[in-house]
C-alpha cells in the first residue's frame, strides 16, 4: 500500500498528544523530526548526540536542515543523559533502533487513533512536503530535497493534483 502524507493538522496534533500521554518522548522526537525536516527514517536513526547538541541546523552531505524551536527543545530532552558519540535513538539496551521498530511503534499509534491504513512512517516525509509546499509553493527545493528528478512526480509523491500547464499564467502581463 501507498503511504500518504498527513494533510490534517489535526490529525498530527492527536499523534503528539498521545506519544505525549503514553510518555513516548523519543518516539515524538522521531516523529517531529520526520514531518519538520523531510529527512529519512534511514538517516534519521543515525544521527548521534554529536551531530545534534547545541545546534540549529542538521547537516547531512549536501543537504542542511533547520529545527525549530520545540525540536530542539525535545532533542535537548532525549540527549541530556546520552555521551556525544552515542546514537540519538537506541533501545533499551543502548543499540541503535531500526527501522522496523519505528514502524511497528508508529503503527500502534495509528491504529490507537484509527487512522487510515496508508499513514505510516512513510507518510512522514510526505507530511513535511504536503506542508511545505502549502506554504511555500516551492516545489523546486521539494524535488531537490527528495531527489526526484521531475516535478511531477515530486507533486505525486506529496499527494497533491495540480496542473501546472495553468499555474501563474494568468497573471503574467508586461
Amino acid at each position: 500500500m501507498v503511504s500518504s502524507p498527513i494533510k490534517d493538522i489535526y490529525t498530527i496534533e492527536k499523534i503528539k498528544e498521545l506519544y505525549k500521554i503514553k510518555n513516548m518522548p523519543r518516539d515524538l522526537l522521531l516523529f517531529e523530526l520526520g514531518i519538520n525536516t523531510g529527512i529519512n527514517l534511514k538517516n534519521i536513526l543515525l544521527l548521534r548526540v554529536k551531530d545534534v547538541k547545541n545546534k540549529n541546523y542538521l547537516v547531512e552531505s549536501d543537504k542542511t536542515y533547520p529545527l525549530n524551536e520545540n525540536l530542539k527543545n525535545l532533542i535537548s530532552e532525549i540527549i541530556k543523559d546520552k555521551k556525544r558519540s552515542e546514537y540519538i535513538f537506541q533501545t533499551k539496551f543502548g543499540n541503535k533502533l531500526d527501522r522496523s521498530t519505528v514502524f511497528n511503534s508508529f503503527k500502534d499509534i495509528c491504529r490507537e487513533l484509527a487512522l487510515p491504513e496508508d499513514i505510516s512512517v512513510a507518510s512522514w516525509r510526505k507530511t513535511f512536503g504536503y506542508h511545505h509546499y502549502q506554504k511555500y509553493k516551492d516545489l523546486s527545493y521539494l524535488q531537490w530535497l527528495f531527489n526526484q528528478s521531475k516535478v511531477t512526480e515530486t507533486l505525486k509523491f506529496i499527494d497533491v493534483d495540480e496542473n501546472m500547464n495553468l499555474r501563474y499564467r494568468e497573471g503574467v502581463c508586461l
